[in-house]
C-alpha cells in the first residue's frame, strides 16, 4: 500500500464540489482533507484486502494529524457508509453496496476511481432512466424565463466547439436548468447529486469532437420542444441524447447487447 501523503493545514484540499446552486466550490481545513484523502483512497481500493483500515497510530503518523481530527474524519466516513468500527478488530471497510453513493462527496471521490469509467456508466445508466422524465416535466411546467435560460445554455454549448476545455460545466449547466425547470424538488436535488460525476462522465465521453458536434444537434432539439412545450418531444429528445454517452460507455465496457436498458 502507498503511504499516505501528509496534510497541511494551511493548503487548501484539491476536492471540487458542487454547491447549492450549480456552482463548484474548493473544500478548505484540515478536517476536509483528512475526510477527502481518506475516502478517495477507500473508493479506489487502496486499503487492505482484508477491508481493515491502518491502525490508529499508523494513520496518525502518516497523515500528520492528531488522534482528534483522526477520530473526527472516521465518524464522517461512517456517516457516509464507508466504514465501520468494530472494538478490538479495528475499523472495517464496508462492501461498496453499503455505501451512500448519493451522497455528493461520496460521488465526487468517484472520480479519483481507478474504475471511474465503469461508476460513469452506472451514472449514465441512472441518467437514462431519470433525465427523460425529468425533461418532459420540464416542457409542461417550465417558466417563460427558464425557458429562455435554457436556449441561451443551449447557445453556450454550442459555442463551445471552439473551447473544448468548457465542455463538461457548460453541459452541466444545461441539464441543471432542464432539472430545475422540471418543477419537482427530488429531481431537482438529483440533478445537483449527479454534478460533479456528469462531468467526470462527460470527460470521458467528449474528447471526440466529431461526436460532441453530433450531440448538440440533440441538445438544440432538446431545449427547442421544452421552449415549445412538446413534452412527449422532449423526452424523446432526452432520451436520445443521454442514449450517445450510454452506449459510447457500454461499448468501451463491452457491456452485453442483453444487459443494456
Amino acid at each position: 500500500m502507498a503511504p499516505l501523503r501528509r496534510l497541511d493545514a494551511n493548503r487548501p484540499t484539491r476536492v471540487r464540489r458542487p454547491d447549492r446552486n450549480g456552482g463548484l466550490f474548493v473544500s478548505r481545513g484540515l478536517h476536509d482533507q483528512v475526510v477527502n484523502e481518506l475516502g478517495r483512497r477507500i473508493v479506489r481500493g487502496e486499503f487492505d484486502t482484508r477491508g481493515l483500515l491502518p491502525t490508529e497510530p499508523e494513520l496518525v503518523a502518516e497523515l500528520g494529524v492528531s488522534r482528534n481530527a483522526l477520530r473526527e474524519a472516521i465518524k464522517v466516513l461512517v456517516g457516509k457508509g464507508l466504514l465501520e468500527v468494530r472494538p478490538k478488530t479495528g475499523t472495517r471497510i464496508l462492501p461498496k453496496t453499503d455505501w451512500n453513493l448519493l451522497d455528493r462527496l461520496v460521488l465526487d471521490w468517484h472520480a479519483y476511481d481507478k474504475q471511474k469509467a465503469r461508476h460513469s456508466f452506472d451514472l449514465v445508466e441512472f441518467r437514462l432512466i431519470v433525465e427523460p422524465r425529468a425533461s418532459y416535466l420540464a416542457a409542461k411546467r417550465a417558466t417563460k424565463a427558464e425557458r429562455s435560460a435554457i436556449l441561451q445554455a443551449c447557445t453556450r454549448l454550442e459555442d463551445c466547439v471552439s473551447h473544448p476545455d468548457d465542455i463538461p460545466e457548460t453541459d452541466l449547466v444545461f441539464h441543471n436548468l432542464i432539472h430545475r425547470a422540471s418543477q419537482n424538488p427530488l429531481l431537482i436535488y438529483l440533478g445537483k447529486l449527479l454534478g460533479t460525476l456528469m462531468t467526470v462522465q462527460v470527460r470521458l465521453t467528449s474528447e471526440d469532437l466529431e461526436r460532441f458536434r453530433k450531440g448538440l444537434s440533440y441538445h438544440r432539439k432538446l431545449a427547442e420542444a421544452i421552449s415549445d412545450r412538446d413534452p412527449e418531444r422532449a423526452e424523446a429528445m432526452s432520451t436520445a441524447l443521454v442514449r450517445m454517452p450510454y452506449n459510447d460507455l457500454a461499448g468501451r465496457l463491452r457491456v452485453k447487447s442483453s444487459d443494456r436498458l
